[in-house]
């Protein structure tokens, strides 16, 4: 695992492949994003809670227990910052795969799963969860299924169902939030699922890309501060000027309504973000570091969910 003092000016993370393969046929969802995630919470608290509590209230756990930490991620009293919210940002993203709402037996699925910081270190609980899942059936109709593998994105095995089920602990990737060597280029920012930057108090419709890196730079910085050592290092204004320099040549967005039903509020919940893609010419090389770092964490609200998608691909320099 890597270094995770207050001095570590990193953004630790990791990407898993998560294969699951349906053992059922039926319905699952138009949008697996809240799907997985709300099930997966429910099974999570399930295996890693040992007095079985409906509450992390006054736990004495607290943040020591995998759920609370993953989905009641603690501010403590003594933080530098964000100590009038009642939760810090969670340490996973989901990746669903594209949206297919009926599965057959047989069928394999990859999932994705971004982990930040000490949340990689909760990789066998993540995998318990998911086959209590497998076990309960996923969506309308329960289809149930069977984790076969977890793998890092470069294709290192974590675990495998049929190579002894033992783990083996993955490797991280430490992203660097200083800015890089000055270079203009033209480059693409894709976003492939809703993205719900705010901005001024509202949902934005036609983000510039200002708005993105000061969303971005914001929850890089939560991120590493409160699951990668305690950093306070501030995120470097040259990312800002980089920013507000750009040049906007193409920009194609278009609003994709999600929603998905809340078990604490009894209601349906709107997820509706853009989708689609802005070709812009900037600094690059300043902008690169932190733009990379947005490819692993999203940007925007909602991201636990698959929210907030973003790619990058660099276009011939002008």
């Amino acid at each position: 695992m890597a270094d995770l003092e207050p001095s570590n000016p990193f953004l630790v993370v990791q990407r898993f492949q998560i294969t699951i393969s349906f053992v059922g046929s039926g319905a699952v969802s138009g949008n697996w994003g809240p799907t997985l995630r709300g099930g997966f919470g429910h099974t999570l608290r399930k295996i890693a809670c040992p007095f079985g509590r409906d509450t992390c209230e006054g736990c004495c756990l607290g943040s020591r227990c995998a759920y609370a930490y993953l989905f009641e991620t603690p501010v403590f009293a003594d933080s530098a910052v964000m100590r009038k919210y009642p939760e810090a940002p969670h340490p996973f993203i989901f990746e669903p795969p594209p949206p297919k709402n009926v599965v057959q037996h047989g069928e394999k699925a990859q999932l994705g799963l971004v982990l930040v910081g000490r949340a990689v270190e909760l990789i066998p609980y993540i995998y318990l969860a998911l086959e209590e899942l497998g076990r309960q059936g996923l969506g309308r109709e329960r289809v149930p299924f069977r984790v076969e593998q977890i793998a890092v994105e470069d294709g290192a095995v974590v675990w495998s169902w049929q190579a002894g089920r033992q783990f083996h602990p993955p490797d991280t990737h430490r992203l660097s939030l200083e800015p890089g060597p000055s270079r203009q280029s033209v480059f693409q920012i894709r976003f492939s699922s809703p993205t719900r930057i705010v901005t001024q108090g509202q949902l934005s419709r036609s983000p510039q890309l200002l708005d993105l890196v000061k969303a971005l730079a914001r929850r890089a910085f939560l991120l590493r501060y409160f699951h990668c050592g305690g950093c306070l290092e501030p995120i470097a204004p040259e990312f800002f000027e980089a920013a507000s320099q750009a040049r906007i040549l193409e920009s194609h967005f278009h609003w994709e309504d999600w929603e998905r039903f809340s078990g604490r509020q009894k209601r349906h919940v709107p997820l509706g973000g853009l989708m689609g893609n802005m070709v812009l010419e900037a600094d690059f090389g300043r902008l690169k570091p932190l733009l990379r770092a947005g490819e692993y964490v999203h940007v925007g609200k909602n991201t636990t969910f698959g929210l907030g998608k973003l790619t990058i691909s660099e276009e011939n320099s002008p």
